[in-house]
């Protein structure tokens, strides 16, 4: 297929009453605002709403049906505007605005049955082809001085306490101009990881099953029917310019957002985690991802800032795989409600 600027593209996606569920079981994001009614409405969103990151899959997976091989996507950037919530359809329209050197650049809105933008300035970018193997040789994974957060008490909290903190009133406005100190004014700079991750062919399948629509558990299910066979069947993607099935290119978050998590969760950032949203995701996939491979991922606050009451934290991670070449870089806002 020829891609030129100002070829479209669309897919519609319906965030039924369980996917957040489903979403929650493949990637392991059980944020409580995502699964339980009563602590979404305690933390002031109306209920459940669901993850962002499985509504920013859902503009990567149109981009990728565009371009006819999940692996050809390279990078996505989406600002979260507004929570999706059960039942609610959202569709996604693309336009091509780039083609240059074999690089596709694209563009995507996302807007909800209202008519109401959930993503916002999303960017796109993917290949017109399969590029030649990677060489070996790259040098060796980076070593980090490993600084991962204490002990994340909420995760152990009973749920009246848990119920309590969402409930909690949020603290002092921070400060803000020259000199302005706040929580994690002090940590930039400060690092968190390594985490390791094994990439698990089972778990590219829950996951590009979760994204397209159907159940993680799909043995009694069945696989959704338009699933790339190159995210399933190992027989096909043996048979691909990639050689083996590959993962979703999203499927990344698994591993690559642990630093962020933990960022987050670290008692020096003085971050309030019933407060935080997920503000905007960017993510290069500088290679595909197989069953097998071992990713080590260090993640660093590069950047804190604040809005009036509100505060904005802006963590790096980068993800190197087992031959030493860096496989996915991320940069991951959290938005803290003050």
């Amino acid at each position: 297929m020829s891609i030129a600027p100002g070829q479209t593209f669309s897919l519609v996606r319906e965030c039924d009453r369980f996917r957040p569920i489903y979403y929650a079981g493949a990637s392991g994001d059980f944020n409580p605002i995502h699964i339980d009614v009563e602590v979404g409405q305690a933390a002031g969103l109306g209920g459940i709403i669901l993850q962002g990151l499985c509504t920013l899959a859902w503009a990567t997976d149109a981009f990728a049906r565009f371009l006819g091989d999940p692996g050809l996507v390279t990078r996505v950037k989406a600002r979260f505007s507004k929570p999706v919530r059960p039942e609610d359809v959202i569709r996604f329209e693309g336009t091509v605005t780039e083609v240059s050197g074999g690089v596709v650049k694209a563009s995507v809105v996302a807007r909800n049955q209202d008519g109401d933008e959930v993503l916002k300035h999303v960017q796109l970018e993917g290949r017109e082809h399969a590029p030649a193997p990677a060489p070996a040789g790259a040098d060796p994974v980076p070593g980090m001085t490993p600084e991962v957060a204490r002990a994340a008490e909420v995760l152990r909290l009973s749920r009246p306490e848990l119920l309590e903190e969402a409930r909690r009133p949020p603290g002092p406005t921070p400060p803000t101009g020259p000199g302005a100190t706040g929580p994690g004014r002090s940590a930039v700079g400060r690092s968190w990881g390594p985490f390791r991750y094994v990439v698990g062919a089972e778990k590219m399948r829950e996951y590009a099953v979760a994204i397209s629509g159907g159940v993680p558990s799909y043995v009694s299910t069945g696989l959704p029917e338009d699933l790339h066979p190159v995210l399933h069947d190992e027989a096909a993607g043996a048979r691909s310019p990639w050689g083996s099935m590959i993962a979703f290119p999203m499927f990344a978050v698994l591993f690559s957002i642990a630093p962020a998590q933990a960022a987050l969760l670290d008692p020096a950032m003085e971050v309030d985690v019933f407060r935080v949203l997920h503000g905007e995701q960017e993510l290069e996939f500088r290679e595909v991802l197989r069953p097998g491979d071992v990713l080590q991922t260090t993640g660093m606050l590069e950047a804190h800032s604040t809005r009036g009451a509100n505060a904005l934290f802006v963590i790096r991670t980068d993800s190197v795989n087992q031959h030493g070449r860096l496989a996915v870089r991320g940069r991951f806002t959290a938005f803290v409600r003050g």
